[in-house]
Formats: C-alpha cells, sequence, structure tokens
C-alpha cells in the first residue's frame, strides 16, 4: 500500500515484528554480562545490555572492540575472514587480542568464542594491534601481519620509544583454526633508525603492480606499508620490498608521502592530520573505462585540527578524538634511494576526500576474487556515549557493513550547484575538450550480497511511496514497516532551483517533537544529519543522559553536478539520492554514493514514522505551470525489519 502525503494508520495485520537472529559464536558464551553499577539489578541489565546493541552487524559476544583486522578471502576452503581488537575481558580499552570470524558469503559469520592471538610473547605481551591477512593461490599457509606491542602508552603526541611497536608474523595451517607465531618474530624490531617517527604499526600487504613498474621490479612483488608519521614534519606510510618467498624479508624503501602537517586542501577534502594509522594502497580501475586507473591511499588521520563547537553544552560531554577517516589519490614515481636502495618510491597528492564523514574509523579493506572487487570494512566506535553509559551496557564498538569501493566517473560535467568545479578537491576534473569535465572520485556502498540478504528474509515489508511534491506540504510514511529498530530507507529526491532545503525527519515520537533530520542544503552544497538528545536524568546519577551523550549534527561537505544529456545535448541536474540503514543505535547513510556518514542514535529508541519534505522559496506547485519549480519527490522505497536469517 502507498502512503503519500496525509498520515496514515497501519493496515490491519500488519503489525507482526519479525524475529531477528544475532550475530553468534561457533559455541555459544553465557549471555554478555553488563559491568554494570550494583544498582543495577539483573533485569535492568538486560535491558541495558539490548538497549543500543545492532543485530547485523558484526560484533564479538562480549567485551570492547575496535579495528577491523586481516580481511580477507582463502580461495582454498571459499570463505572470508575478518579480524578484529578485542578486550574479551571487559569492554575497556586493553589486554587487546584478536577475534576473529569466518563467512562463506560476508553475510553469515561464524565468530569464534576465543581470540585467534593473544598478547602471550615478551613482544607482543601489551598488545596485537592491527593487521593485515596474506593468502595464496596455492596450499601454503595462511599468514597474519600484526603489530606487536611491548611498551605502552604509545601515542603520537608522546615521545616515541623505539621498539614498542614491532613487526610480527602468524601462520595458520588448519583454514584459520589455530594460529602459530613465527619463530622469528618480531621479524623487524621497530621503525627505522634513522627516522624520528609518530608512530610505526598497521601493516598493509599485497601486490601493487602500478608500484612495480615504476620501480621496474617483477609485477608479483610485494609491497608492504606501516603507518604514522615523522615528528614535525609529516604524517605518512613508511614502505617495504617484501621477498614473496620468504614473508620474513622485507627492505626498507622510504617514507611513500610528505604532504607536511594538517594539510586540508578544502572542505571537501579533510584534514590528513599528524599522524596515519591503518593506510592501504590499492589501484582501482575506472567505472567507464577499465584500461584507466588511479592510485589511492585510504587513511585514519590522527591530529587532525579540532572543530569548534558552537554550543558543547547542548551536544554532551564525550568528545571525539581529533581524527578523520580519509582517502587520497596520488601518483606514483621513482627517486634515487639511499644505501643500498636503488630507487625509492614516492606518492605525490592529487586529490582526496573523507571515506566516511562521522563515527568510522580504522577502515581495512582487501582485493575480493569472488566479484572482482575491493571489500573494506570500519569500525563503528562508542565515542559519543560517556563512560558511565558505555560501561553499564557491558559492550563497545562494531564492524560496519563490508562496503565495496571504486573508482567513479561521471561525465561531461557542466558544473555543480554552487562551487566551481575545479575548487572541489575530492574529485578529479579533467576537461574533455568539449566545455565539459570528466569528474572522478572514490565512492563506497554496502555490498549487494549483504543488502540482498538483509531485504530477503521472510517477515519483511516493503513499502514503495510513488512520486509527489515535498513542498508545501511534505510526504508522510506510516511507522508500521520501521518499528522494529531494523530497516534500509532509499529514496531519490529532484532538487528543486529554488530550493533551500530538502531531506526526510525520522520521527521518535508521535509528534516529531523528537527526531532525527537528514537534510541537504544546495546553496550550502553540505549534508546534515541532526541527532536527537536526551533531557531527563539518570536515577542513579547526578549526571544528566544529555551530559552522558554526544548529540553534535553531523555535517558534509557534498554537490550534486549538472551533465549534458548524452541523446539531446539538454543540460540534466543529478537527483539527490540517499540511502539509510538502521541497526538499533546505528545509521550508515550515503548520499549519491559519494558522501557517506555513520553516526549514533542513542535516543533514538522507536521510530513512529518518517517526513520527506522540502523547503523551496516562492514554490506552490498547484499554481506554477511547471515541475521545475518544485523539489519532487521521484521515489523512495523502504523495507522495514531487515535482519539475517
Amino acid at each position: 500500500m502507498a502512503f503519500v502525503n496525509d498520515s496514515m494508520e497501519c493496515p490491519e495485520g500488519t503489525e507482526s515484528i519479525p524475529r531477528l537472529y544475532p550475530l553468534t559464536p561457533k559455541s555459544l558464551s553465557p549471555p554478555l554480562r553488563p559491568r554494570a553499577s550494583s544498582s543495577l539489578e539483573q533485569g535492568d541489565q538486560q535491558a541495558t545490555f539490548k538497549r543500543w546493541r545492532p543485530s547485523f552487524h558484526l560484533q564479538p559476544a562480549e567485551g570492547w572492540m575496535n579495528d577491523p583486522c586481516a580481511p580477507g578471502y582463502d580461495p582454498a576452503t571459499g570463505l572470508y575472514h575478518v579480524s578484529f581488537q578485542w578486550n574479551p575481558q571487559d569492554n575497556e580499552w586493553g589486554d587487546i587480542a584478536w577475534g576473529h570470524a569466518t563467512s562463506p558469503d560476508l553475510v553469515l559469520w561464524n565468530i569464534d568464542q576465543q581470540p585467534s592471538l593473544l598478547p602471550d610473547k615478551p613482544y607482543d605481551h601489551l598488545g596485537v594491534f592491527t593487521g593485515c591477512l596474506h593468502t595464496t593461490k596455492d596450499a601454503s599457509p595462511l599468514t597474519y601481519f600484526y603489530t606487536s606491542v611491548n611498551s605502552l602508552p604509545i601515542h603520537h603526541t608522546l615521545p616515541y620509544q623505539h621498539g614498542c611497536e614491532s613487526l610480527s608474523i602468524a601462520t595458520s595451517s588448519d583454514k584459520g583454526h589455530t594460529w602459530v607465531k613465527h619463530p622469528s618474530n618480531p621479524i623487524i624490531p621497530g621503525a627505522p633508525s634513522d627516522v624520528k617517527v609518530t608512530g610505526w604499526r598497521d601493516p598493509f600487504v599485497s601486490r601493487w603492480p602500478s608500484l612495480s613498474r615504476v620501480l621496474d621490479k617483477n609485477i608479483d612483488n610485494l609491497y608492504g606499508i606501516i603507518s604514522g608519521g615523522i615528528v614535525d614534519k609529516t604524517p605518512t606510510t613508511f614502505i617495504y620490498s617484501i621477498c614473496p618467498s620468504d614473508l620474513t624479508k622485507w627492505e626498507y624503501l622510504g617514507p611513500l608521502v610528505d604532504v607536511g602537517l594538517n594539510m586540508r586542501p578544502s572542505r571537501w577534502s579533510g584534514d590528513l592530520g599528524r599522524n596515519w594509522e591503518v593506510t592501504n594502497f590499492l589501484t582501482l580501475h575506472d567505472s567507464l573505462d577499465a584500461s584507466m586507473t588511479r592510485d589511492f591511499l585510504i587513511m585514519g588521520t590522527e591530529g587532525c585540527i579540532e572543530k569548534e563547537e558552537a554550543d558543547e553544552v547542548s551536544y554532551g560531554v564525550p568528545k571525539r578524538p581529533a581524527r578523520c577517516q580519509l582517502w587520497m589519490a596520488g601518483s606514483l614515481k621513482a627517486v634515487e634511494g639511499t644505501g643500498s636502495v636503488g630507487k625509492r618510491p614516492i606518492m605525490e597528492y592529487s586529490f582526496g576526500g573523507h571515506l566516511d564523514h562521522g563515527c568510522y574509523y580504522a577502515a581495512n579493506s582487501f582485493f575480493d576474487p569472488v566479484t572482482q572487487s575491493h571489500i573494506i570494512w570500519g569500525w563503528i566506535t562508542e565515542d559519543d556515549l560517556g563512560d558511565t553509559l558505555r560501561r553499564q551496557q557491558g559492550w563497545s564498538g562494531m564492524l560496519s557493513l563490508p562496503r565495496r569501493i571504486q573508482l567513479t566517473t561521471i561525465p561531461r560535467v557542466t558544473r555543480a550547484w554552487n562551487s566551481d568545479i575545479t575548487l572541489i578537491t575530492s574529485v578529479e576534473a579533467t576537461p574533455d575538450g568539449l566545455g565539459t569535465y570528466t569528474l572522478r572520485t572514490l565512492t563506497s556502498v554496502p555490498d549487494p550480497r549483504v543488502v540482498d540478504s538483509l531485504r530477503g528474509q521472510p517477515g519483511v515489508k516493503v513499502l514503495r511511496v510513488p512520486r509527489g511534491p515535498l513542498f508545501p506540504k511534505a510526504i508522510d510514511i506510516a511507522s508500521c514497516h520501521m518499528k522494529s529498530k531494523t530497516w534500509e530507507l532509499s529514496c531519490r529526491i529532484k532538487v528543486a532551483k529554488n530550493c533551500r532545503k530538502t531531506g526526510l525527519r525520522i520521527g521518535h515520537n508521535d509528534d516529531f517533537s523528537k527526531e532525527t533530520v537528514l537534510y541537504f542544503e544546495p546553496m550550502k552544497e553540505t549534508f546534515t544529519i541532526e541527532r536527537p538528545s536526551f533531557g531527563h536524568s539518570l536515577s542513579d546519577d547526578s549526571n544528566t543522559w544529555q551530559q552522558q551523550i554526544n548529540s553534535a549534527p553531523e555535517t558534509a561537505a557534498h554537490t550534486i553536478f549538472t551533465t549534458l544529456d548524452h541523446a539531446t545535448g539538454d543540460p540534466e541536474t543529478e537527483p539527490l539520492e540517499v540511502r539509510i540503514w538502521r541497526d538499533n543505535s546505528v545509521l550508515e547513510v550515503f548520499v549519491n554514493g559519494r558522501t557517506a556518514i555513520t553516526t549514533r542514535t542513542y535516543a533514538g529508541d522507536d521510530t513512529f514514522g518518517v517526513r520527506l519534505f522540502a523547503e523551496d522559496e516562492e514554490a506552490i506547485p498547484d499554481m506554477l505551470g511547471s515541475e521545475e519549480d518544485c523539489t519532487i519527490l521521484e521515489h523512495a522505497t523502504i523495507w522495514g525489519g531487515i535482519g539475517l536469517p
């Protein structure tokens, strides 16, 4: 049934909510017991545990988790692997081990009950930090490369103790069930001795054919990068050449990039910070011309210049760390090396942007031979939740939905909505000789296999909303399809030239006085998510909920482009396309595939409806002779009660 303009009650018999089955470990452990204050009774503890916990985002049964580690595909078993930093004993950071999970399809995961790597050796007794997985086509063991830690604290603002972080290897000869640490560990005892570093961790290993060509090396050569920075100079990643027949042999080539401190090309590209973490390198093929490629780094940037909050009191006490999840495209070149290094590579910055603008960090990727695409995960943080509430809920963090990343091309672009195209530094704008531009940029969307599975479960309710004007009256959608706290929404909006603002409101009570609002402001070229906040006090704490939860708005630079129609040569402005996945307290939002924002809505327990709206200047649809002066919903679809089998 379609619902247009007016609010309507749910049809009789459509209120049933399908049962959702959470991710479970191979052998079930007791339910997680929240590390709560003594004032919480048993029933309250379980309610607190479940209140904000997602159902289809990957996370362990208990404890703290952060960075995704060692994602990959094993062709020998047909299984996908992903690990993650994990403290199974507590929901505080510390005693970091690796959790591990496998899946045949990226949808259904078996999560090991016990860690796959423990901090149990002198060289890693204070932490098994982030790393990667190396697989081969033959029957060779699976190989982990990881950061082994023997001294803490480590932070880019502190003096660095050489050798506190080292590089180690673990292998598995039984399909990833058990892992054995290499007897030569650590294979590299620490950062280069002649460089004063801010950090040196998070190895990433892969072939990089375009770099091999630059260095005149065999196309199958392996390279490793370790993230960090050089004190008072630049964040960077340190690059090594690896012997394919002996993975313990790494030759240091030098720092790969020198972008300076806190480089910020424009509002479109983010702050490249002072220290990098979990850097990945990859080459992506043009979406329209497979013969054309661009080389990318994807990196977590620490030490970014902090934003000034307009009203810190209203947004809450918890503050996110000053960091971003970014990417950059660059050109690879060879320069003369020093010592025994004949040539060393450098990568010069070309263009770049945000992989995600919200509470998403430490992204880690791999090339999937099944789909011939690059898959990436990020850590969805609990940074907006105060320590008291986080400890009470008894768990912290999860992995994002796995996303496919690609190099997207938009041909025959005449203009952005407001900005000069050549000043938008998150795209490569190449004049095509026809008076228009070819634009290229990195984009990401949830993997279609996961999307199809979430939508395809019995009991999922689908609502399709037909075309209609959004001004002066919004289109209201009844809440019966969205009360499960797990839903997907996709909408496509044709934005009028005189539009000030358009988007959607997610109502968390009957009168929409508590709501999450997602909207695009064309002239400001900004997409915003305004999150609801709490206003009542905790019964066992003098702090208010509002002081314990950061509900500051999420903002992202975003524009829509006008192109020339291939058939007619007429200008055509792309619609605003918004896709949202809600999993209880988690929202993953994608706008035109180019802008991603992951956020948490702790105060948005229920959904009472959705209101699609626009604010157009002097636009009265029934008095206008042309639709050009009115913002139009072209279509919207909601999948309510999505989940896993």
